[in-house]
């Protein structure tokens, strides 16, 4: 038997299931652009961020620059410090994220830096996790 309370409840269930309803729309597609590529991990350093970077091109030539940073496969060389690479991120086409385990100065620390190019490959953005950044120019070879 059916109770008079649930005859509206029904009448709505019915006329739901014979209308049809909405048509499903596809949820919009995703702009590859925006979607993050996830980091990958590699074994040394890309050859594109290899090489000497110091403030300004003339600053290249003096190995006392404070500024001066030479990149390797596995190390880098900072005017008073240098570090191991440990782990090594590409985050982007032109970006890493690289653990560093630093000596210097009769200290030893561990940081993790950004690194990232500019498109011409001729400008080296460093940046500390707080967000400090040092712009860097390509020394010529």
């Amino acid at each position: 038997m059916i109770r008079p309370a649930s005859v509206p409840i029904i009448a709505l269930l019915a006329l739901a299931a014979c209308s049809g309803g909405e048509e499903e729309q596809e949820a919009p597609a995703a702009d590859p652009a925006a979607i993050e590529a996830e980091p990958v991990a590699l074994e040394a350093m890309p050859e594109e961020f290899r090489g000497r970077w110091d403030f300004a091109i003339e600053d290249c030539d003096d190995p006392a620059s404070e500024m001066r940073l030479e990149i390797g496969a596995d190390e880098v060389q900072f005017y008073e410090s240098s570090a191991d690479l440990t782990a090594i991120e590409r985050t982007g086409e032109t970006s890493l994220t690289v653990d560093h385990h630093f000596t210097g100065e009769g200290e030893e620390w561990n940081e993790t830096l950004g690194y990232e190019l500019s498109e011409d490959g001729e400008r080296l953005t460093v940046s500390t996790p707080e967000g400090s950044l040092s712009i860097r120019m390509r020394c010529p070879v």
